[in-house]
């Protein structure tokens, strides 16, 4: 009985021990970030029979050392967390783009717009005493206005390309983690009792979460690591791969496929391009080709015409490409763009045209599954939170969709003020001139050419004015006549006449007054010795798409300028307009009223951002808007989510944290149980001296 009573109160002196160990551990690591409380659990040790059938028991053991972790509480966290920081890194990409487009009343590319509409209403109401003046403040504020735009656009660009940097970084931190995560996972597995190694793999979690959402599965020791969409990123010690690569294609071809070509595309866009074949047949452009439907959704819709009809696009090699939401579509030879498919598609057939950078998983199997944010109900498998997540989401519902806002903008700015100004005269007369825009081959059809605007020419006459150069005398107005390269067609159609038309028909309209010339795909016009001439009209808008008589060049907000010819001589604005018989008149402001009359003109931007009708003003200022209201939801979606997560967090903590208080109260129990067990011990001892000194 004695050493019974011993054998107690040693293992009622070591559990103390250990307990005192244990929250000595849990008061050093007070301030250690990832570290889950421990607490010792103890059970009952057997017991024994003495005589009479009488059972005694032999005290406690420590059964474990317990990590205090709330699993259900941390998934929660965990998908909290990604939310967060998706809004997170929105929020922030997004902020700093408001203050691109917010700036002050006295600066800022929407402020320069308007100056520069109140210009051409000045224009309007100038007369030859101030005529220059107003020419001059005129091309100021455009250059202004050249400038705003140019350097916002500029800015974007910056902005594009650190997200994209931020992006690729983020990539490879979470491949970092989820190796890490694998390595630990190897680790706990050949050490279960390691508890310093699950804080360290709940940690690696917590951070990989930052950066994806993730969800976790436990078999015990090991863990499995998923992305919300179900792409497992962690599998036992087996870590899997994101990569960010860069604008390409994938392939899906249906089981009765023969096709063996490629999709191409080019161009870049904000938006996704999934391509399905709807009809069988060749990739030619043939009335009897192929096919397709687009879906910028993943699917879930596909793209209509007015008249909510889905639209079926035909399937055609370089020369029949089609342009959707900006992008340039055709089908050729693998490996060979410019080879016609030799080869048939299918219905069913499906290509993913990414026009910009994406996020892709990688299987065991070497295959990879494009994970790009998009918005859809079918695109359940993509990302959709994380710091990946959102600096994706910034970039594509973000900077990329105001930048192609801003570029449609500004391409219908340039061929609105083009196609005004074209119609009119400037206070000299030319002797030459050359076009701004050209073409890739001349002796194409126009409203197929490369030319910018062609898309925006219409069947219409156009007609020149000629003067005697030394005495001003007006020659007359001629129409320019194309009979004599389409018989029975005096005027122009786009869909008919090249660029090489336009200039025979030129040059046999208009016999020894002008000559017509192509350089480099650009018309070059010459007046013959002694002869100036004017453009007196085109309802065509010929004019404004090779870029005659024009006061911009460019397309979009990164190329636009003032034209040279007006740059270096404000006599060459249009005010004046050429009357039916030649004639300039002296004050004439006719143009200058028609141009001042765009600032209220409503126009449609060709833009899938933007389905409205109103003036250019207003699209800009809606632009500004939305970026406000983009940049104020992500800041409140942040801050809302944010809370959440900070709760179950806190939560947590309650379960999983050191609090010193409990700490010294468990020390001080674990105290008195090692002092009562070592009086125990003495007592016994006592007991024991006594008995034997009775016996002797």
């Amino acid at each position: 009985m004695i050493n019974s009573l011993l054998s107690l109160g040693e293992r009622a002196l070591m559990n103390a021990q250990v307990g005192i160990s244990v929250t000595g551990e849990n008061i050093a690591n007070i301030d250690t970030a990832g570290y889950a409380r421990r607490t010792v659990g103890y059970a009952t040790s057997y017991s024994v029979s003495i005589g009479g059938g009488l059972s005694v028991g032999t005290g406690a053991e420590v059964e474990e050392v317990r990590r205090n972790y709330n699993t259900l509480l941390e998934s929660n966290y965990l998908s909290a967390n990604s939310e967060t920081s998706a809004w997170a890194a929105m929020a922030e990409a997004l902020y700093n783009v408001e203050k691109l487009f917010g700036q002050t009343n006295d600066y800022g590319v929407a402020t320069a717009l308007d100056t520069f509409m109140d210009s051409l209403a000045a224009l309007e109401g100038s007369s030859d005493d101030n005529s220059e003046a107003v020419r001059q403040e005129l091309l100021s504020y455009a250059e202004t206005l050249v400038d705003s735009l140019s350097m916002l656009d500029s800015s974007l660009d910056d902005a594009l390309n650190t997200l994209e940097k931020d992006a690729a970084e983020s990539v490879d931190q979470a491949n970092s983690l989820m190796k890490e995560i694998a390595a630990l996972n190897a680790s706990i597995t050949s050490h279960p009792d390691s508890l310093e190694l699950q804080d360290q793999r709940a940690t690696a979690i917590r951070e990989l979460s930052s950066l994806v959402d993730v969800q976790v599965l436990s078999d015990g020791s090991s863990v499995t690591v998923l992305t919300a969409g179900g792409q497992t990123l962690v599998e036992g010690d087996y870590a899997y791969e994101l990569s960010w690569e860069n604008p390409q294609v994938e392939t899906d071809l249906s089981a009765s496929s023969s096709f063996d070509g490629a999709l191409y595309f080019n161009g870049a866009s904000s938006d996704e391009l999934l391509v399905e074949v709807t009809s069988n047949g060749p990739a030619d452009g043939s009335a009897s080709a192929a096919t397709f439907r687009v879906s910028l959704d993943g699917g879930d819709t596909w793209l209509t015409d007015e008249d909510g009809a889905v639209m079926e696009f035909t399937a055609g090699g370089y020369e029949d490409k089609v342009e959707v939401a900006g992008v340039e579509i055709w089908f050729g030879q693998s490996g060979d763009s410019s080879a016609p498919a030799t080869t048939n598609l299918a219905a069913g057939d499906t290509f993913d045209v990414m026009p910009k950078s994406g996020l892709y998983w990688h299987a065991t199997t070497g295959g990879k599954v494009n994970i790009t944010p998009l918005q859809g109900e079918g695109t359940n498998n993509r990302l959709s939170g994380g710091e990946l997540a959102g600096i994706v989401m910034a970039r594509d519902e973000g900077l990329l969709a105001y930048q192609e806002e801003l570029d449609a903008l500004a391409r219908e700015l340039i061929w609105e003020v083009n196609y005004q100004h074209s119609q009119g005269a400037g206070l000299e007369h030319y002797t030459g001139a050359s076009g701004s825009y050209e073409v890739d081959d001349e002796t194409i059809p126009l409203a197929e050419s490369s030319l910018p605007y062609a898309d925006h020419l219409q069947a219409g006459g156009l007609a020149f004015a000629f003067y005697d150069k030394d005495t001003g005398e007006a020659l007359g107005v001629e129409a320019l006549d194309f009979s004599s390269i389409t018989p029975g067609t005096a005027n122009f159609d786009p869909e008919v006449h090249s660029l090489q038309d336009v200039a025979d028909a030129i040059n046999a309209s208009y016999p020894g007054q002008l000559q017509a010339d192509i350089q480099d795909g650009q018309l070059q016009l010459t007046a013959a010795s002694g002869v100036e001439f004017e453009f007196a009209g085109d309802s065509s808008g010929l004019l404004a798409a090779v870029g005659l008589n024009t006061f911009f060049t460019g397309s979009n907000a990164s190329d636009m300028a003032v034209d040279p010819r007006v740059a270096a001589d404000t006599d060459r604005i249009n005010a004046a307009t050429v009357d039916g018989a030649g004639e300039v008149a002296s004050g004439d402001s006719s143009n200058a009223v028609a141009l001042a009359a765009l600032a209220g003109k409503e126009v449609r931007l060709d833009s899938v951002h933007s389905g409205t009708s109103q003036s250019l003003s207003s699209h800009l200022h809606a632009l500004t808007g939305k970026v406000g209201a983009d940049t104020d939801a992500a800041a409140r979606n942040y801050t809302q989510s944010n809370a959440l997560a900070a709760e179950l967090d806190a939560r947590q903590q309650e379960v999983a944290g050191v609090n010193m208080d409990e700490e010294l109260t468990n020390l001080m129990r674990y105290q008195q149980a090692y002092q009562a067990a070592s009086t125990l011990i003495q007592t016994t001892n006592e007991l024991f001296d006594t008995l034997m000194s009775l016996k002797s």
